[in-house]
């Protein structure tokens, strides 16, 4: 696809994103979404997500898994060598001519390619490095290695996620990933703000995010001492707020308040009960008003239930496949929600300003796509950028 002209907030912002697999790439992608021009640094085997498949966008030897192109979209990509001087002196002029550098290694990793807090300090003093990594604390923490569901583990989400009397479960998506890349585009945009953008340092890690992301759970423990436990699909802190099996599916319903208790229980056909008068009796005897709802739901149209809470203004909704997930986003943008590039569909930004939603500019890169171009602009001759290809320093498409 063409390239089209950044007009976002972060147009004229170089992003270096030395990154790979999600929270990195994913953080580097919503500020290209928002006009960053955004270079890509891979390995000369590339991102390993390029070969998480299948599925694969057309042949898997083009490293264009379905993962891969999900967050990876509005990006140029160069491949380097950044174990050899050659590759890192490649690094050096590419982050001289940049104001952000995104990176997701361990230290040490991070030390050895010419990433190290201190070198980049040292030989970067302008440009702001945002990094994601796994464990908070000393040293030695910060080297263990760590993937969204080891995450997921060791910050407790799994603990209260899943059936009651089930295993620990973890959540269907990388979700501390995802929630720790925003946290760095969000950490990431403050540094940039002037006066005091030249070299700050922004650094999230995958656990803490998870612990924090936990928020009332968290504070149900900070505030009674007592551990939390797993609710399946219902809410610790409100009731009824789960979902229900209906004659022909699942839906979910979000009770708020005693009002919306009220409108249910006549949406249902069912009597007022002292048991259930408040949220606090209603989490009381949680037990006997789940079973009364089931009862009354098991019979009702899933979708004829959900528009009858509706219109009463109960929130509702059925609990969607993907497909139909996917189908309702079709159809509210009529038809042509998905961005094409060539072969790929990919879901856009949902991000919108000023009622305009962000515009993919670029389709996710092959890897070394812009490699020889993105030489030029550092500032290398064209016989410099055939020997570094030519070395295996530099990969080219």
């Amino acid at each position: 696809m063409e390239p089209r002209a950044s007009l976002g907030p972060l147009a004229g912002i170089r992003v270096l994103d030395c990154s790979r697999v999600l929270a990195g790439p994913f953080a580097a992608m919503l500020l290209g979404d928002l006009g960053a021009d955004v270079v890509k640094l891979e390995p000369p085997a590339g991102d390993e997500s390029r070969t998480w498949g299948p599925p694969f966008w057309g042949d898997p030897q083009a490293g264009l898994s379905a993962y891969y192109a999900a967050v990876n979209r509005n990006k140029r990509g160069i491949a380097v060598d950044l174990r050899t001087d050659a590759g890192r002196d490649v690094l050096d002029r590419l982050a001289h001519g940049s104001q952000l550098l995104v990176h997701n290694f361990r230290p040490g990793t991070a030390g050895r390619l010419g990433l190290g807090a201190e070198r980049l300090a040292a030989r970067h003093p302008h440009l702001v490095v945002a990094s994601v990594g796994g464990f908070p604390g000393d040293a030695a923490a910060r080297e263990r290695p760590a993937y969204d569901l080891l995450a997921q583990a060791v910050s407790g989400l799994m603990a209260v996620t899943g059936e009651p009397d089930g295993p620990p479960t973890k959540v269907g998506v990388a979700v501390l990933d995802l929630l720790a890349g925003l946290e760095l585009v969000l950490g990431a945009v403050a540094a940039l703000v002037p006066p005091a953008a030249a070299g700050r340092r922004v650094e999230v890690s995958l656990v803490e995010a998870g612990v924090t992301s936990l928020v009332n759970v968290l504070a149900n423990r900070l505030a009674s001492g007592d551990e939390p436990r797993r609710h399946g699909n219902a809410h610790p802190n409100i009731a009824p707020y789960q979902a229900f099996e209906a004659r022909d599916g699942h839906l979910v319903v979000a009770v708020g308040n005693d009002a919306q208790f009220a409108a249910l229980l006549e949406v249902l056909d069912l009597p007022a009960d002292a048991r259930f008068a408040s949220n606090a009796d209603r989490l009381a005897n949680r037990l006997q008003l789940t079973a009364m709802l089931t009862a009354a739901i098991a019979g009702r149209g899933r979708d004829e239930l959900v528009a009858a809470l509706l219109a009463r203004d109960v929130p509702a909704g059925p609990v969607h496949s993907v497909g139909e997930a996917l189908g309702t986003m079709q159809d509210a943008h009529g038809g042509a929600w998905l961005e094409e590039a060539g072969e790929m569909r990919l879901a856009p930004s949902p991000i919108r300003l000023d009622g305009e939603r962000t515009a993919m500019r670029l389709a996710p890169p092959r890897l070394g796509q812009h490699s020889a171009e993105l030489l030029a602009e550092a500032g290398y001759e064209p016989a410099q950028i055939a020997a570094l290809i030519d070395s295996g320093v530099v990969r080219q498409a």
